[in-house]
């Protein structure tokens, strides 16, 4: 592309993800334009000049999207990445109307708005692996092809959208292209996902001493014996502009001609590591880095009857509380990103130390500057 055309919308630039592709974009000199509900998160004011001249902040609410729609309009961009949307699974169950406005609905109308007055741009739709949920057939590892089972009211949403984008692209030919991403984790992940809430944990304990961790109230879970595959943030960011740059990239990796750049040509991809770890993995890896070993204790399958000990002391680290447990929540969700690694040639890194380790420096970093900038009086 020149640069002229190098132009981009990202919506929910403000999250993890869309922190990570804007500043991404940016440093591959494209334009362009976040929307968020608070542009203030996206941290511009650490950007060099050059980069931050060629972001654009608009600041929406997908509630209300008019002014989203009249953007597009405007600028027809080159690219569009559709990352907005309530996307804790949890926070699903207490406001499933929100999570089907942001997540669903608002895919409708801006497809519409696609196809009706930007069909060139080249669209991306931030798909989950949640949507294959439980499945009915006895089938444990997903791919693009499985079907879909969703067991919340946002994996349900994300399975409309998934399932509209994949219509407006058969049928209008419109260039359009999901990602069914599973977990990925960084230090811009929010409070809501399990990860912070971990981390944020064994950072307050982290400095205690033995006697001290005898009375602490201990991390409360949910199913710990429940398995997903987690990775690093900015790789399934790579992995999104790969997908949305396949015709490129599959004749790129592959050393093929480079097919027809039109929606026919335009297939989904899954995003995963192919490796699951258990909540209390997860839970036990974030403890240990801080320099905490847990002693656990698995009665039975009852997940409500697990939790672990401080091996130093003996005394209750990690509980269950009983009504973060979730009756249809799948045990396991494994997922095959065989096509998105052979075609794309992408490749993830792998581990729970990897993010894991982002978030507790970037911790530890927040703590110092705060500690820096404090008189002690």
């Amino acid at each position: 592309m020149t640069a002229a055309t190098k132009i981009a919308i990202v919506t929910g630039a403000s999250g993890q993800d869309g922190y990570f592709l804007s500043r991404r974009l940016l440093d591959e000199g494209w334009i362009v334009h976040g929307i968020a509900r608070q542009v203030a998160d996206l941290g511009v004011d650490v950007l060099p000049p050059e980069q931050s001249s060629r972001l654009f902040l608009h600041q929406s609410d997908l509630i209300d999207p008019a002014s989203i729609f009249e953007l597009l309009k405007q600028i027809q961009p080159a690219e569009f990445y559709n990352l907005a949307g309530q996307s804790s699974v949890s926070r699903s169950f207490t406001d499933p109307l929100y999570t089907w406005r942001t997540n669903a609905e608002f895919v409708v109308h801006l497809l519409e708005c696609l196809r009706k007055h930007s069909p060139h741009t080249r669209f991306y739709q931030a798909s989950s692996t949640d949507m294959f949920g439980i499945s009915a057939t006895g089938v444990t590892l997903h791919n693009e092809v499985s079907a879909l089972n969703p067991q919340s009211p946002y994996a349900s949403a994300k399975a409309a959208a998934h399932l509209l984008c994949h219509s407006y692209r058969e049928v209008y030919g419109l260039r359009i292209a999901s990602g069914i991403l599973s977990n990925h984790e960084s230090h811009r992940r929010p409070a809501s996902f399990i990860s912070r809430k971990v981390v944020d944990y064994v950072m307050s304990v982290s400095q205690l001493k033995s006697e001290e961790l005898r009375g602490v109230t201990p991390l409360k879970m949910g199913n710990l014996k429940a398995r997903r595959d987690w990775g690093f943030a900015p790789d399934y960011v790579e992995g999104m502009c790969r997908i949305l740059r396949q015709i490129e990239v599959r004749a790129h990796h592959q050393g093929k001609s480079r097919e027809a750049d039109e929606g026919t040509n335009y297939h989904d991809y899954v995003l995963a590591t192919g490796e699951t770890s258990a909540v209390w993995e997860l839970v036990d890896a974030a403890f240990r880095l801080v320099g905490l070993e847990l002693e656990w204790h698995f009665e039975d399958d009852d997940p409500s009857r697990w939790g672990a000990y401080f091996r130093s002391t003996g005394a209750p680290a990690v509980v269950v509380d009983p009504s973060f447990l979730r009756v249809a929540e799948p045990v396991e969700i494994r997922a095959d990103p065989k096509r998105a690694r052979e075609e794309l040639g992408w490749a993830p890194r792998q581990g729970l130390e990897v993010f894991l380790n982002d978030m507790i420096n970037e911790s530890r970093v927040e703590s110092r500057e705060s500690g820096a900038g404090s008189t002690g009086d």
